[in-house]
């Protein structure tokens, strides 16, 4: 297959992904939400369904429906929320060579680097 799968860099940093397909001109009929499922990784199609049904899924500039089959040549536009992220901070259990504490200072002997 030869489509064309373009990821706008800029996009990346921000909180959605962006991206666009143009359709091989061989690929058969398919739903665009398996077809969709067998092009992006880690996408669940539940993830994909709700995004066709927010309109963040493009064909040709429409929003579509999940049961609307790709056709050769059609360019898809997908913008899709990242999944939320883990921003929870661990606390570790680690051995300290505490050299001096008060109420307002730690001193901690370590390695250097």
């Amino acid at each position: 297959m030869n489509e064309e799968i373009l990821y706008e860099p800029e996009a990346e940093q921000e909180l959605f992904e962006h991206l666009r397909i143009v359709v091989d001109k061989g690929q058969a009929l398919l739903r665009i939400d398996k077809f969709l499922m067998n092009r992006m990784e880690n996408v669940t199609r539940n993830r994909i369904q709700n995004g066709i049904d927010l309109g963040n899924v493009l064909v040709n500039d429409k929003p579509v429906k999940a049961s609307y089959k790709v056709k050769p040549q059609d360019v898809i536009s997908v913008v899709l929320p990242h999944p939320p992220r883990d921003t929870e901070v661990y606390p570790e259990n680690l051995p300290l060579n505490i050299v001096y504490e008060d109420d307002d200072v730690l001193i901690i002997n370590k390695v250097a680097g």
